[in-house]
């Protein structure tokens, strides 16, 4: 059995598919993973609506994905929207015209939604025992969950993201939201560890060359944060060898994580490379009854 999940956010649309291993001992093989650089961002966070030529091009992407589903034999999939599409005042017109064109149905999912399903993604990740925060940044919104005794006990979605901070679209209001909520829910947690989730804090995993199994410490992710800064978005490009669209949102990334791990106290953050297309895939594994321990 093939299952596939859909990511459409802020930054950029992504698709993966999964082979169940139904005789592997529990096991997911990743078969496809396609990530296109759309930033439905750009628009809905000066306008409030996404363009014609962004529908368009969302349009093409997922017929794109349908084709490499149907070419893969997919037995199910979801497709899930945040952050970009929730905000947009046409956003609801624009999945409708997909679907009818496409055959995909978009899913407009709320941030707590987003959250849970994030959170499923990770939780294999946690102990039986201890204090964690889920900190998972988008391009259009932070999400957090705080985890004691592997159980979530509360969350909270910001409307404070990558993108948004490109385009000076963060409310100030928004931030001291955040902060209170970090005072009020975090500070009094003891001995708490941060784990991250998202594109970015696994690329700042990489760069740092360092393992999911490895905490990076904040002095190391200030340090990379600082010279994101010191650099100009040609020479991030040339000099980091990263990609465009992630050289320019690499640096407000890790401006957020810094800034809970500032408030909160915290020393060190893991990132175990989960986010919200893992969560979807989990979710249909549930919904198709499979129980699936690994993924290869």
């Amino acid at each position: 059995m093939k299952l596939a999940a859909i990511d459409i956010g802020s930054n950029a649309v992504r698709l993966v598919i999964h082979r169940v291993l139904s005789e592997g001992g529990g096991q997911l093989k990743r078969l496809e993973f396609v990530r296109i650089p759309l930033r439905l961002g750009d628009d809905v966070f000066q306008t409030k609506t996404i363009s014609a030529e962004k529908e368009e091009l969302l349009s093409k992407t997922m017929q794109a994905f349908a084709l490499i589903m149907d070419v893969h034999h997919v037995h199910d999939y979801r497709a899930c929207a945040t952050s970009a599409m929730r905000d947009a005042v046409n956003g609801a017109q624009i999945a409708e015209h997909i679907q009818k064109s496409t055959g995909i149905k978009i899913d407009i999912i709320d941030g707590m939604e987003e959250s849970q399903l994030i959170l499923d993604s990770v939780m294999r990740f946690f102990p039986d025992h201890g204090n964690f925060i889920n900190i998972d940044v988008g391009g259009g919104s932070t999400e957090m969950t705080l985890i004691k005794n592997h159980k979530p006990i509360i969350g909270e979605t910001f409307n404070i993201g990558t993108v948004r901070l490109l385009y000076e679209s963060v409310d100030e209001k928004e931030w001291k939201r955040m902060e209170q909520w970090v005072s009020e829910v975090i500070v009094s947690t003891k001995n708490i560890v941060a784990v991250g989730t998202g594109g970015n804090i696994n690329k700042a995993l990489r760069m740092l060359e360092m393992t999911e199994k490895e905490a990076m410490s904040y002095d190391k992710l200030k340090a990379l944060y600082q010279l994101l800064r010191s650099l100009t978005l040609k020479e991030r490009i040339y000099k980091l060898k990263l990609n465009p669209d992630r050289a320019d949102v690499l640096e407000p990334a890790l401006k957020i994580h810094l800034q809970i791990m500032k408030w909160a106290s915290i020393k060190k953050i893991y990132a175990p490379n989960a986010g919200l297309k893992d969560g979807i895939i989990r979710e249909l594994l549930a919904k198709n009854h499979q129980v699936v321990q690994h993924v290869i």
